[in-house]
């Protein structure tokens, strides 16, 4: 199995770079990727460095070309070294009360996050940013889009399939930005942010022509939306699911709009920045039944 380590590490999106690997449709592959502060722990540090949260890539899939979709299968994501949380000033939902740097620093212990006092959590290792690449060059951190981007998907864990629609020839995907454990919205501003190695298989689906990612986890089939008026890409999201239900599904509209409303729900990805992601969750019990 090929292996792309975290040396190969970008912070823009730029349609005119070189792969950092080439693969074929269905190969599996692991990736190393940095944690969000590429190990620097000081706020101030992060401060002054500006760090733009690293991802691994770009990954070249060979014959994706635009109006394909990639599909990103997460077979295992294992943290690695330890976890950190990070307030930083002008960050969080709350970001003026909270207005000092505050670093956390957990310790990963088997499937635990271990806070400083002693406090336990289970680790839920997801990938919180993942992206094609769009045809314009895009910063891996901080936004989002078509393309996928800092999605802070808690739910994209090991045994989950994100499909993004390819832009430019190959695709040219990136990864990065793992969490250890992450609650929705990441309140004060980050999750458990550590370095870790992903194990992938990349497949090529021909023509399926997305406007937007969708995911699908072991509980949910997930759509995607975002924005920079939040109450805006949330309407969007239920849009998408609509539309799936009504174009792929065969639900009537007023059939499809009354199941989202009962076994769906509507959440934020992550804390507030100039472009939300928000996603839109269906039951996949629900939607087993469905032809």
């Amino acid at each position: 199995m090929k292996r792309l380590g975290r040396e190969h590490h970008i912070y823009v999106l730029d349609p005119k770079a070189a792969p950092a690997i080439t693969i074929d449709s269905g190969e599996e592959l692991l990736v190393e990727t940095w944690d969000a502060f590429e190990g620097v722990r000081d706020p101030a540090v992060l401060e002054a460095k500006c760090l733009k949260g690293p991802a691994t890539g770009p990954i070249c899939v060979r014959d994706a070309e635009p109006g394909d979709a990639l599909k990103v299968e997460f077979i295992r994501i294992t943290p690695k070294d330890e976890a950190v949380h990070m307030v930083m000033p002008g960050r969080g939902f709350l970001e003026a009360e909270f207005t000092e740097g505050y670093p956390t620093v957990m310790a990963l212990d088997g499937d635990w996050v271990v806070l400083p006092g002693g406090l336990r959590l289970p680790m839920v290792p997801s990938m919180g940013m993942v992206a094609t690449t769009p045809t314009y060059p895009q910063v891996t951190a901080t936004d989002s889009g078509p393309y996928g981007g800092d999605i802070d998907l808690k739910e994209l864990v090991a045994g989950s399939a994100i499909y993004l629609p390819v832009f430019v020839p190959g695709g040219m995907l990136a990864l990065g930005d793992c969490h250890a454990v992450v609650g929705d919205g990441a309140v004060a501003g980050t999750g458990a942010e550590c370095s870790s190695e992903a194990h992938i298989r990349v497949t090529l689906e021909k023509g399926m022509a997305l406007n937007s990612p969708r995911v699908v986890t072991p509980d949910y089939f997930v759509v995607l939306s975002h924005g920079e008026e939040l109450g805006l890409a949330m309407k969007q999201a239920v849009r998408d699911m609509v539309d799936f239900l009504v174009k792929e599904k065969g639900l009537a509209p007023y059939d499809a709009y009354t199941l989202c409303s009962l076994a769906g729900d509507v959440r934020v990805s992550r804390t507030f920045r100039p472009i939300s992601p928000v996603k839109m969750m269906l039951s996949r019990q629900a939607l087993a039944q469905l032809a």
